[in-house]
């Protein structure tokens, strides 16, 4: 009889979380959470709402100014916020 390859509880948990989809949702939790460290406090204090849904950030300012300013870096911001995930969960950003 051969033995079978031991799983860790982490290994069935993340394939568990991959079978129900649940596991895009947690790390689109994960990338608004790096929000504040990924944009600064300046920006991330003039943040009203930000959400991420079908690829796409959508993050909404008090400030015309700061929006002007995170408009012209959504490359730069899309990159580093799939980067803090380790995975391309972002495609677009739109910023309002």
């Amino acid at each position: 009889m051969q033995k079978k390859q031991a799983e860790t509880l982490g290994d069935i948990l993340q394939e568990y979380l991959r079978a129900i989809g649940a596991d895009k949702k947690i790390k689109e939790m994960h990338a608004m959470d790096a929000w504040d460290n990924i944009v600064g406090k300046t920006i991330a204090r003039d943040t009203l709402d930000i959400n991420i849904k079908n690829g796409i950030l959508t993050v909404k300012f008090r400030s015309p100014l700061i929006r002007n300013e995170v408009s012209m870096h959504k490359t730069i911001i899309i990159q580093r916020m799939n980067e803090a995930v380790g995975e391309k969960i972002i495609s677009q950003m739109k910023v309002l």
